[in-house]
């Protein structure tokens, strides 16, 4: 008996412990939020995205912190970092308004204009998916419809006949149908964006070779805030093409943003 209330105690200590040292890390970003947020409110734009960035850098990485980078890049004339951080906001909380307005505002001001991708019916269907939900909230809803399709069809099996057990039925069916499509939403979202990494233009201008070699023949140029996705990387350089994928060529890598930081 003794032992187990030692081990409880010890137990309660290390989650008081856990739980005093997250409260203070999130009371320091809060702080570290309004700081920045004072930054910018005051012009001081350049301060600012400092601020944010160093905030991303520790982990606080959520909508509201990239679209607040975004804007404040947004004010330094530096369209292409806006757009890769609205971008990130968007991937974070897809239905918020502002975020959305501000992308788009961005992405007019890009010299860059490239036709709409017309992409495969999986595209699409990605895309589509991508404006509804997060990543994370697609595969909580998924789960969840899958725990709620398991139960009603165990409720099912268990019931007798009679108008309870068609409603039961009619359920079980309704809820297979949402579990598909939950799934096969989050599954096109995975598909699609592991197989392209988009990235955006931040170099003022950079020059689009044929060949990953600075002496090689320039084909064209982009400029800042251009989107394209990446291919290839060699070396220092990088493949990328316009959407459509009909126009490639390399680029410095430092000369264009990924919108995963992962990559």
């Amino acid at each position: 008996m003794k032992k187990t209330l030692t081990t409880m105690f010890i137990f309660l200590g290390l989650a008081l412990i856990l739980g005093l040292l997250a409260g203070r890390s999130l009371l320091t970003q809060t702080a570290d939020m309004s700081v920045a947020n004072s930054l910018a409110a005051n012009g001081r734009y350049a301060e600012a995205a400092q601020a944010y960035q160093q905030l991303i850098d520790q982990g606080a990485a959520d909508s509201a912190v990239y679209y607040n980078l975004g804007n404040a890049y947004m004010r330094l004339g530096n369209v292409g970092q806006a757009i890769v951080n609205y971008q990130r906001a968007a991937r974070l909380d897809p239905r918020d308004a502002d975020i959305q307005a501000n992308l788009a505002a961005a992405r007019a001001q890009a010299i860059d204009q490239f036709p709409a991708e017309t992409g495969s019916p999986l595209d699409n269907f990605a895309v589509a998916a991508s404006r509804v939900a997060s990543i994370n909230e697609m595969a909580l809803l998924a789960l969840g419809l899958w725990f709620g399709f398991g139960l009603l069809w165990f409720i099912y099996r268990q019931s007798g006949h009679g108008r309870k057990r068609d409603m039961l039925q009619f359920g079980v069916i309704l809820a297979g149908l949402l579990v598909v499509l939950a799934v096969g939403a989050l599954g096109s979202r995975l598909v699609v964006e592991n197989g392209r990494q988009p990235a955006v233009v931040v170099a003022d201008t950079v020059s689009v070779s044929a060949e990953p070699s600075a002496n090689m023949n320039t084909d064209f140029d982009l400029h800042n805030g251009a989107e394209v996705t990446i291919g290839e990387l060699r070396g220092g350089w990088a493949q990328v093409s316009l959407p459509g994928g009909q126009v490639n060529g390399w680029v410095p890598v430092e000369a264009i943003e990924p919108i995963h930081p992962a990559y």
